[in-house]
């Protein structure tokens, strides 16, 4: 009895990692594909002076789904997206409000790590 009560908790625990790994990586799949996600990424690449400063090609991680700063709501989104190229590895914080059933992004910005430069892709005047 207490053998099969310990091949239970064994399977038991297994499944439960494996299903918090698999809606992990679901959710983070999900807000990969968002519009204020992609666009940010658009803008990005589109970007001469952040390809050059960050080295091509560029790349793009995952979201941390734990970090503080990545926040969305139905109005509005706060993302730190993790992006590195060949040369340097920053983040861009991205922001963007939910209006009129689509995000309109509001400001990008490139901070780098380990270093205090930072480079504004995108300004709130500058969006349209």
């Amino acid at each position: 009895m207490i053998k099969h009560s310990r091949e239970r908790a064994i399977y038991g625990a297994f499944l439960s990692v494996t299903g918090c790994s698999v809606l992990y990586y679901l959710i983070q799949r999900n807000l990969a594909s968002s519009p204020c996600y992609t666009k940010a990424l658009r803008v990005a690449r589109e970007h001469e002076k952040a390809r050059r400063l960050l080295g091509e090609p560029l790349r793009f991680q995952a979201l941390k789904l734990r970090d503080r700063e990545n926040v969305i709501t139905a109005e509005s989104a706060h993302l730190l997206i993790p992006v590195y190229g060949s040369k340097a590895a920053g983040f861009l914080r991205t922001t963007a409000i939910h209006q009129d059933g689509d995000w309109k992004i509001e400001s990008i910005v490139l901070e780098f790590k380990g270093r205090p430069q930072k480079v504004v892709l995108l300004a709130k005047d500058q969006t349209k």
